[in-house]
């Protein structure tokens, strides 16, 4: 049986989309391995840089008088001292990663410091644990937040104080 000119079977037709298919398959497949060795290429090749806190919380307002304010106006003067100290602790991690030369000691530098910003978060919500579900435990976080912000500048300025002096 021969079919008219110009029609194929639909055996024929189905050879032909599962070859379309399989060099789709093929062809996605070689891009993925291509685009995965250029991305990793990339992030080696990448310039580093200093590493910046970027914090989750929306800043809340910092308002009436110390002894009168609400639980939300506590928790916003802690954002408030949390970015300070972020803004300090910028500030600092910027320099000290403009004094350390090799590539090795950066990539350290940014790992510790993502460490530290774990263990920041962590320890915070552990104190804050026993408040948990009530109004105050916002404010026990942010606070101890602030708390180790301020010892970490400190930290951080002796650690540039042995850079300068070496």
């Amino acid at each position: 049986m021969s079919l008219p000119r110009g029609r194929k079977s639909c055996y024929t037709m189905g050879m032909t989309r599962h070859r379309i298919a399989l060099a789709l398959i093929v062809i996605g497949a070689f891009a993925s391995i291509f685009c995965a060795q250029g991305a990793a290429a990339a992030k080696r090749t990448a310039k580093l840089s200093a590493p910046i806190i970027h914090e989750n919380f929306t800043l809340l307002p910092c308002g009436g008088r110390p002894a009168h304010r609400t639980t939300l106006q506590l928790e916003g003067c802690g954002e408030h001292a949390v970015l300070r100290w972020d803004a300090q602790i910028d500030s600092l991690n910027a320099e000290i990663f403009k004094r350390l030369a090799a590539v090795s000691a950066r990539r350290q530098f940014i790992a510790g410091h993502n460490a530290w910003l774990s263990y920041r978060r962590s320890y915070c919500l552990s104190t804050a644990a026993p408040a948990h579900g009530g109004t105050l435990a916002g404010v026990i976080y942010i606070d101890c937040v602030a708390t180790v912000n301020s010892t970490h500048v400190k930290d951080l300025d002796s650690f540039l104080k042995s850079l300068r002096s070496s």
